[in-house]
């Protein structure tokens, strides 16, 4: 399946860039998430309240949407990324180069949630507006 499907080209291009620079740094990476549905965001955002794990989202899909989530414009308007570690799986190991990534993301004009005051949320980037 593609993780990009259905998200806005402008933010399909700038992750094909970020990614690019990242794995030119020696840290490469995939993207995770991209479209979700209201049903699979309020799976997310049962996490940690109702069901076992950590809390991972404030926005349930319904009442709040994420950005993940189509907008008027039938796309979605954000990614998560996570590192590619040595066996070629997806990490969100806290020693991998995070800020980098949101730095990256930062240059092309989109939000990082690494930068989010509650709810820190590394792996995603967004468009802004």
């Amino acid at each position: 399946m593609n993780k990009l499907e259905g998200v806005h080209p402008e933010l399909i291009d700038k992750v094909h860039r970020i990614l690019m620079a990242m794995s030119s740094l020696g840290h490469p990476m995939v993207v995770t998430d991209g479209v979700r549905t209201a049903e699979e965001q309020h799976a997310l955002y049962e996490q940690g309240r109702t069901k076992p794990g950590k809390i991972v989202t404030n926005a349930d899909g319904y009442a709040k949407k994420s950005n993940h989530q189509p907008h008027e414009d039938g796309l979605g308007h954000a990614v998560d990324c996570a590192f590619v570690d040595e066996h070629g799986r997806p990490t969100w190991d806290d020693s991998k180069p995070w800020a980098a990534y949101g730095a990256c993301a930062k240059a092309l004009g989109l939000a990082y949630g690494g930068d989010w005051a509650a709810l820190k949320d590394r792996p995603h980037i967004e468009l802004i507006g």
